[in-house]
């Protein structure tokens, strides 16, 4: 191992734990606040799939990691499994959910996440979220960029998030939610 390579892996390291604190730190601002919809756009939607309150908190400079918070619907008669993410915006993207483990706030990545049936997930801070990583340009509030939300049978829906202040953005709904 090169002292580049251990330099370079260290730098990653650090802005991914940098933007976990943001999120961290942020995620009681965010979980409150004002009543905020952005819909996935309707030639882009699959029936029976609504998505609410698509947001992801501005990067601070030299930050290339993110996270998207929303609410997704499912509003069809079975599971909906949803196994992956990208966007055009980001060189890859992940479902994420940290969690508390021995009093170490930890992010692991969840390959599947399946709604039940009728029921809506919450993608908040501190909890199950998208993760991009390698940001094509900065994001600035007031921007947006699309995901793309990739399911088991086949089937994509491309939504519109809103990049917004830190501290700013909106979510509700609450779901029960059934992660492999």
């Amino acid at each position: 191992m090169t002292l580049g390579f251990t330099l370079r892996y260290s730098l990653k390291t650090l802005q991914v734990a940098a933007s976990m604190l943001l999120a961290a730190l942020t995620a009681p601002a965010l979980a409150g606040g004002g009543h905020q919809h952005n819909h996935a756009e309707h030639g882009d939607t699959v029936e029976g799939i609504m998505v609410h309150a698509a947001v992801s908190p501005a990067t601070a400079p030299g930050i290339t990691t993110s996270a998207v918070y929303m609410t997704l619907e499912n509003h069809r008669g079975n599971d909906l499994d949803l196994v992956g993410v990208s966007s055009p915006s980001f060189e890859m993207g992940h479902l994420h959910n940290t969690s508390m483990v021995d009093g170490l706030m930890t992010m692991a990545p969840v390959a599947q996440l399946s709604i039940p049936p009728h029921a809506s997930v919450r993608f908040e801070p501190g909890g199950l979220h998208i993760m991009l990583m390698g940001a094509k340009v900065p994001l600035k509030p007031g921007d947006s960029f699309p995901v793309s939300l990739v399911f088991a049978t086949g089937e994509e829906v491309s939504v519109s998030i809103s990049v917004v202040k830190p501290g700013t953005a909106s979510g509700h709904d609450h779901g029960s939610m059934k992660m492999n």
